[in-house]
Formats: structure tokens, sequence, C-alpha cells
């Protein structure tokens, strides 16, 4: 396996839900790895990365998704828990973070999927300051939102927020055809 590439999945609990399937369908061409723990937000994936990175090869390929809990209003402040600003400083500052420590790796954003019954309106507003995130700095976008934009009720788990197997398996698919051009 020392000759496959080295690919980091990084993200949320739903990133932990897809990523069997993924080193599964890469199996014997790139090695899959990715944190045991949730990526939660933004700004903790960021930081965590000083931590997970030890953890890890020097990965070839990341494939990053992180933005639902950044939009969660955990407090009842009537607010998202990272503001647009933040948000986007935190995305563009995991990028600067990658490329300084492992130059020459292909990054991929996954945008955030939606949510149950709930209104998408914020999960496509973060996902429209990832994708002008990804056009500043050459990185393209592995559009899972709208892979699963109508399907969510179909492949949901009953939590209304993550997907049963067959959702994550097909997830999955398109993760790994994001991968797959850089193998």
């Amino acid at each position: 396996m020392s000759d496959c590439k080295k690919v980091l999945l990084l993200g949320d609990s739903r990133r932990m839900g897809y990523e069997p399937f993924v080193r599964e369908k890469l199996s014997g061409r790139a090695e899959v790895y990715g944190p045991h723990e949730n990526g939660r937000w933004a700004g903790y994936t960021l930081n965590s990365l000083r931590f997970w990175l030890n953890e890890f090869p020097v990965p070839d390929i990341v494939h990053w998704s992180c933005g639902l809990w950044d939009l969660g209003d955990d407090y009842n402040l009537g607010r998202p828990f990272s503001l647009p600003e933040e948000y986007e400083s935190a995305v563009e500052r995991t990028v600067l973070v990658l490329r300084k420590l492992f130059p020459g790796v292909k990054i991929i954003f996954g945008t955030t999927m939606p949510v149950g019954d709930s209104d998408s309106t914020g999960i496509r507003s973060y996902n429209a300051i990832m994708a002008r995130v990804a056009e500043k700095e050459g990185i393209p976008v592995d559009d899972l939102f709208a892979l699963m934009h109508d399907k969510m009720k179909t492949y949901d788990r009953g939590d209304g927020l993550h997907l049963n197997d067959e959702g994550n398996n097909m997830v999955a698919d398109q993760v790994v055809s994001a991968i797959e051009k850089y193998l």
C-alpha cells in the first residue's frame, strides 16, 4: 500500500458516516484516513489540524467539508455559531495551513449537505462562501449539497441530519469520483 496516494478526509460527523465507504471504494488505490473525532465547525477543524496531522501520513489529497456546525445557533443568540466572515476566514486559513505544511497537496472542498425538512438558505449561503474561497484559491468543489438536496428524506438515518448506509454509499461514490481525478 506504500505506493498508494494518501487521502485525508476532514469534516463533521457526516464525514465520519461516509468515510468507511470511501475507504472501501478506494482500497488498493489510495490509503484513506481521517480524524477519529467529529471535525465540528471550520474553526475547530482548523485548530485541531495541529493535533490530528501528527497521527497521519503526509496527505497527497485532502477532501474537506465543514459548515453545518458553523450555522448552528446552539445558545439561542439569534446568530450562527460562526458569523459568515469567521467561516470564510477559517476556510481560507485551513487552505493556507494545508498548503504550507504539505506543498503540492490537492485540496477538494465538499459543500455542506442539507438537513431534514429545514430551510436550506443558511447552508446555501455558507456553501457560497466556500465556493468563493475555492474560486480564489483554485480549488475544485464537490457539490454534496446538490447530490443530496432532494434525497435527504429518503436516505435519512432517522435524525434529520445523518445518512443511512445507502445514503453514505451514494455520497461516497461522489467523493471518490472527485478524488479519483488526482490518483
